[in-house]
């Protein structure tokens, strides 16, 4: 399928913008937002296969010579634009900082606003609210996206933020299969992560999971011991653990899922 080709200046932003938001767009015409001649530029773009909508005001560029019906779009890139305010998180999150077991079809990021689901062509983005301690400056890295930045939670808050919500790392195997591959962590800014969240069940098994690889990574007994002062009061199911299936560890106070207690490790 031909394509008619944009004029230089679109052209050059497209080839660097492979996702875009209107306003990025609008900017590098030296026009603002909201003018008419933006529509028109766009829609003349559209329906010459130059570009394809992505969402409301997020488009996909094609690369020169090729149909924009024939693209097949970066799920993390477009996700990133579809809230000025969107971080890549949880199961994403791990992904992106190569350390996911398995890669998931769906994407998962955060935003200020309140949590919701979109359907893209391509890939579906849940939305979730900003967790509790979570700050923007502090726990967001930028990662390069085809040329692109992309905000993603950094590393630790990541691993914070999944034993906080293990659904949304994939379930407790998953992810645990998934922190084998962390070769390395600040281990003090995950007990303030950690400390951020307020959830003890978190902190339990977070504190367990890290004494598990407490020689593999390096961790030191001071971070043990303020996990250990953030466990739960009283014995709690983490990680999907059900009654009667679960096997407790008693030193973090939790019930964990019987699988994921391998080579009679118990947490002692």
């Amino acid at each position: 399928m031909t394509t008619a080709q944009p004029r230089p200046q679109s052209r050059a932003f497209f080839s660097a913008h492979p996702v875009f938001r209107r306003e990025e767009y609008a900017a590098a015409m030296q026009r603002r937002s909201t003018d008419k001649v933006v529509t028109t530029m766009l829609a003349q773009h559209l329906k010459a296969g130059n570009i394809r909508r992505v969402a409301r005001g997020v488009f996909a560029a094609a690369p020169a010579h090729r149909h924009a019906s024939d693209l097949v779009v970066d799920r993390f890139l477009a996700a990133s634009r579809l809230k000025a305010d969107a971080v890549i998180a949880y199961h994403s999150a791990l992904e992106l900082h190569g350390c996911a077991y398995t890669d998931a079809p769906d994407v998962q990021a955060m935003s200020a606003a309140e949590s919701t689901t979109f359907e893209a062509q391509d890939f579906v983005c849940r939305f979730l609210k900003r967790p509790k301690g979570f700050v923007a400056s502090r726990d967001v890295v930028q990662l390069d996206r085809q040329g692109l930045a992309v905000e993603v939670t950094t590393l630790e808050r990541t691993v914070a933020d999944c034993f906080d919500r293990h659904d949304l790392a994939g379930g407790a195997e998953e992810l645990m299969n998934s922190l084998a591959l962390v070769e390395r962590l600040k281990t003090d800014e995950l007990v303030r992560q950690a400390r951020g969240l307020k959830n003890a069940s978190a902190a339990g098994a977070l504190g367990w999971w890290l004494q598990r690889e407490q020689t593999r990574l390096g961790v030191p007994d001071k971070t043990l011991t303020a996990l250990k002062a953030m466990k739960p009061k009283h014995p709690h199911y983490v990680l999907g653990a059900k009654p009667g299936e679960a096997k407790s560890v008693a030193s973090w106070n939790i019930l964990l899922p019987a699988s994921l207690l391998s080579g009679g490790f118990e947490g002692a």
